[in-house]
């Protein structure tokens, strides 16, 4: 998958490369939110899907195993009237 040149990683905190930010944080066009061909009609959690965002991707040590690496991708959702309800990856 490649990285969509005009998608802003700006507001995404973290140590993940600007490529990888760019990739993962585009949710709008991520494999998720691709139709099948041919299909017209809402595909499954589109409605939330569009209410998703990222706003951190970092790629740290493990602290249990030291000798292992995690990547870490915190995803906020606009749940209505003003709230967020984040999620951590």
């Amino acid at each position: 998958m490649s990285a969509n040149s005009t998608f802003d990683i700006s507001q995404i905190a973290g140590n993940a490369s600007d490529q990888i930010k760019a990739v993962l944080g585009d949710l709008a066009n991520g494999p998720i939110s691709r139709r099948p061909e041919g299909v017209n009609t809402p595909i499954f959690g589109e409605s939330i899907q569009k209410r998703l965002k990222v706003t951190e991707i970092s790629i740290n040590k493990n602290r249990e195993e030291p000798s292992r690496t995690e990547g870490r991708m915190v995803i906020e959702v606009d749940v209505g009237e003003g709230k967020r309800l984040e999620m951590r990856l």
